[in-house]
């Protein structure tokens, strides 16, 4: 007979609930962490393992997808092997996952194991939640969320840093290695701590169909993002058939799961207008805040010339904005309405996507620890009120779901929007490309009066032609990150308006049973 924290036993009070919660939100930040850690690292792994640059970007989308695809199931496999023990295990799976994708010696072994890793990692991302949740009363869940969300926003702004040093210092398998001592104790602690506390299990049928249809629907939605570019888009036939498939299975999902008794994903929580918009909101801000931390380093690297550690330093002040006002909302937010709080949130938050539309090849790097800086404070009023908005006033016993389908939405829409912004981005960047290279005519004084200057000092035209094209390419893909951030701007404005039509009350409270 298991017991569970709202009936006999009481919740923990002092060290141990200090100790349970860094080993829960520990094990949220390892998994959120590995989204982005691996980011400046690509061109090194790529080199080590022979792919190419654009097969190196799968390192990233396939633990992304496979993270997203398990989340709807997450409440399944909670009410089967109850909280405590899936989440123990699969703390313990990531960590031998991370060692594992360290000791890859093939690019395809790095891939498989990378996909396991996020399986594991998409079980952790609900059940962090809904155990700090359990840990705390009902008058406390702002601060859990605050606790969650800190870890949840502070780790992919870590990870470009950790990830340049160690891959400049140690080499890219120690960005998986370092998981090894932090996943060991989250174990120890979770199961020493946890195991009384644990949640009733059920023997609730599994559904398989729709397991099936949405795994292939979204892996091949997925893989048209990620190969479109590479293989000509619509030009090319497995690209049209991917895409035929991924429409035709999620529209088969979402027929099937209507009326599925036991659904892989309850669309029923969708009738919950704050979980509805909630979902909507978390998709534009999460997939934004993605996009802008995987082009900003690649851009510092590809035209700045900066290193791996240098451009993930650059994005360190993103995340002072969280660590100092994530704790101070979370305490708050029940007495606030979280519509203006979101209102204000995303208007700030696109204020900062406005300023990165300023960057330029000139810009100095006091200007991009601004904009950064600017972006972080955004996040704490756009990032965790979201969170309060979708789960306040669901049952208790649609928690578990709700939060797994939330999460789903969330890295879902961080993978899909990351892999279409590098996409537009690159498409921008040849446009502007050849735009600019129609502007450089022969007959132009100044275009020979440069030619004249470089083929003086390289002591070769074809290298002073090698200097204009070099120039050329860095300004097309400036210009093209600028298109994306604009239409980054206006997405964000139009989502500052869906907060408004929720009900005038979207203060939290005890949920419902």
């Amino acid at each position: 007979m298991t017991a569970t924290l709202e009936e006999d036993l009481p919740r923990p009070q002092g060290l141990p609930l200090v100790l349970a919660t860094l080993a829960v939100a520990s094990a949220s930040f390892m998994n959120t962490l590995d989204t982005t850690i691996a980011i400046v690292a690509l061109p090194t792994i790529s080199g080590n393992l022979s792919a190419t640059p654009s097969q190196g970007s799968w390192v990233i989308t396939s633990y992304a997808v496979c993270l997203a695809v398990i989340l709807p199931l997450s409440g399944w496999i909670t009410r089967r092997f109850g909280q405590v023990h899936t989440f123990t295990a699969s703390v313990l799976l990531f960590t031998l996952t991370s060692w594992l994708c360290g000791m890859a010696s093939s690019f395809n072994e790095l891939l498989l194991y990378r996909a396991l890793q996020g399986f594991a990692g998409g079980l952790l991302l609900p059940l962090s939640q809904s155990l700090l949740m359990r840990l705390y009363p009902p008058d406390k869940h702002g601060r859990a969320l605050a606790i969650w969300g800190l870890a949840t926003v502070v780790a992919p702004i870590l990870g470009p840093i950790l990830g340049g040093y160690i891959t400049d210092e140690w080499g890219w398998p120690w960005i998986f290695y370092i998981n090894i001592p932090f996943g060991c104790a989250c174990v120890y602690l979770s199961w020493t701590l946890l195991r009384p506390y644990e949640s009733e299990r059920l023997r609730v049928p599994v559904d398989r169909v729709g397991l099936f249809l949405l795994l292939v629907g979204v892996i091949c939605f997925q893989l048209v993002l990620d190969r479109g570019h590479e293989l000509d888009w619509f030009s090319s036939t497995p690209i049209v058939v991917m895409l035929i498939v991924s429409v035709l299975f999620l529209l088969l999902f979402l027929a099937w799961e209507r009326d599925e008794p036991y659904p892989m994903v309850d669309l029923k929580l969708f009738a919950y207008r704050n979980f509805l918009v909630g979902n909507i909101l978390i998709a534009i801000v999460y997939s934004i805040f993605m996009l802008t931390s995987v082009t900003f380093p690649i851009w510092l690297q590809t035209t700045q010339g900066y290193t791996a550690s240098w451009s993930g330093l650059m994005m360190a002040p993103t995340g002072l904005g969280p660590l100092i006002l994530m704790p101070l909302i979370g305490e708050r937010i029940r007495q606030w309405d979280a519509r203006p709080v979101v209102c204000f949130g995303m208007c700030l938050m696109g204020f900062a996507t406005y300023l990165h539309m300023q960057i330029s090849t000139d810009s100095p790097p006091w200007y991009f620890l601004l904009v950064r800086l600017c972006f972080g404070l955004a996040m704490p009023f756009a990032f965790m009120p979201v969170m309060v908005i979708a789960l306040v006033g669901l049952p208790a016993a649609k928690l578990a779901s709700a939060t797994g389908i939330f999460n789903f939405a969330r890295m879902l829409a961080g993978s899909l929007g990351t892999a279409i912004g590098v996409t537009l981005w690159d498409e921008r960047a040849i446009f502007h490309r050849s735009r600019l290279a129609e502007n450089l005519s022969g007959d132009s004084p100044l275009y020979q009066q440069t030619m004249a200057l470089l083929t003086a000092r390289s002591g070769a035209p074809e290298s002073a032609l090698a200097a204009v094209e070099g120039a050329v390419q860095v300004q097309a893909r400036t210009m093209a990150l600028n298109d994306l951030n604009y239409l980054c701007v206006a997405a964000i404005l139009v989502a500052a308006a869906l907060p408004w039509f929720l009900p005038p009350s979207t203060r939290p409270r005890e949920s419902t049973q």
